[in-house]
């Protein structure tokens, strides 16, 4: 039997807060006590602000005290949940993902998840999404019955958290149309919610709605959640994602040639790599300094003289950086007239197809647009227009950016030879 008020007054004791910090100004500490002695039953709307006052999800209050052995199991699992959010290597993930599903599907298979309290709940959403990272199932009815289950227990950022998800999942098979209907929905109930909904549930969602609409070249609704995510981060001094928005800004500058702003956003997401000290965005900021010379300082002797380390990351996203390094390389040997270099260094360069954003896509494709003027300077006619074909159809559909219009200059160029 759940006994809320007895839960209410051990997490305040724990706490070390009086009746009245708890009651605020929405409660009498009267009507706490006897909320607290199992004399009155609170209704949800104090619940609500009992919860937010604990710092707490008003989920936790809905729980049984005879599930402290799941409980345990559940803080474990989270525990090697937060490790794995942590894990760069492939290899290693997989692993990870694989222990807490064997950890996990033992209490799936005997019906020990049955959703009557906040931890059975979160075990089937890890359980479905570590079979989701293993590619064992793509099947997202198993996020969307959680979503049902966690708001009839009022856990309104996990709810949050899952159509933010969900919204993810879609953008990265390309069905934008229906990964922003599942954002909009995030939106719509953190409008019903907002108040009892984290801040960071609130990033990931605008963030994932910012970089979605970019995608779907609707610039309007795209700066609308990227000012919403600002002014969160900035007011909350939340650094939660901030250099992903300056990132963004940065390449919303550098299309459309604003030195000045380019640079700001540069300075700003450098100050923030130091202070992260996330070594991948580190790496991220010396790319986007590369390309920076390239496109609005046009120094291509600094960008080809410019060294990188990357060897300990996983082999995927030394892969994805590859890719991104020879081509500023290449950019800039091309517009210094060294072909050889330029086409060499191009030679085994990959499709976009594991780039999600068109961002990310239309720089690759500009590497095979390098690559076809290259031929075609060498006199390979057939292989240039095989190349500038490939790249021109890739971006038809992208919102004209500086390398959408080296693509298709490179086009005109190849298709007139």
């Amino acid at each position: 039997m759940i006994k809320i008020g007895e839960k209410i007054k051990e997490l305040r004791k724990e706490r070390k807060m009086t009746l009245a910090q708890v009651a605020g100004d929405r409660l009498s500490k009267g009507m706490l006590s006897l909320i607290e002695n199992g004399k009155a039953q609170p209704s949800m709307e104090s619940l609500q602000h009992i919860a937010k006052q604990l710092d707490i999800d008003v989920s936790e209050l809905m729980q049984s005290n005879d599930s402290q052995e799941l409980k345990v199991f559940y803080i474990k699992v989270e525990a090697l949940v937060t490790e794995l959010n942590k894990t760069y290597e492939d290899e290693e993930h997989r692993e990870k993902c694989q222990e807490i599903l064997s950890l996990v599907e033992p209490y799936m298979k005997e019906n020990k998840l049955n959703g009557n309290t906040f931890e059975e709940i979160r075990l089937t959403d890890i359980y479905h999404l570590m079979r989701y990272y293993l590619e064992l199932s793509q099947d997202t009815a198993g996020f969307e019955s959680c979503i049902a289950r966690y708001k009839q227990i009022y856990a309104h950022s996990k709810v949050v958290r899952r159509y933010s998800d969900l919204g993810a999942i879609e953008f990265n098979r390309k069905n934008h149309e229906k990964a922003i209907v599942w954002m909009l929905k995030g939106v719509e109930y953190i409008e019903q919610f907002d108040g009892f909904i984290g801040e960071i549930e609130k990033l990931d969602l605008y963030y994932n709605l910012t970089v979605i609409y970019a995608a779907y070249n609707n610039e309007s609704e795209s700066e609308k959640y990227l000012r919403l995510s600002l002014n969160i981060a900035l007011e909350k001094k939340i650094l939660y994602r901030i250099n992903d928005f300056y990132r963004y800004l940065f390449f919303m500058q550098l299309n459309k040639g604003d030195k000045e702003k380019a640079q700001i956003y540069l300075n700003k997401i450098r100050a923030f790599s130091v202070i992260l000290e996330d070594p991948l965005d580190l790496v991220m900021e010396d790319l986007l300094q590369l390309a920076y010379w390239n496109q609005i300082e046009h120094a291509y002797e600094r960008v080809i003289s410019t060294d990188f380390n990357y060897r300990d990351f996983s082999s995927k996203i030394r892969t994805q950086l590859d890719q991104f390094l020879v081509g500023e390389q290449a950019y800039a040997h091309y517009h210094l007239q060294h072909i050889e270099e330029a086409h060499a260094l191009l030679m085994d360069i990959i499709g976009p197809e594991i780039y999600h954003h068109p961002l990310d896509a239309a720089r690759i494709y500009r590497s095979f647009a390098i690559r076809a003027l290259c031929y075609l300077a060498q006199g390979d006619v057939e292989n240039a227009k095989r190349d500038i074909l490939y790249a021109a159809d890739g971006v038809k559909n992208y919102a004209q950016s500086l390398d959408k219009t080296f693509i298709d200059e490179a086009y005109t160029k190849i298709m007139k030879s």
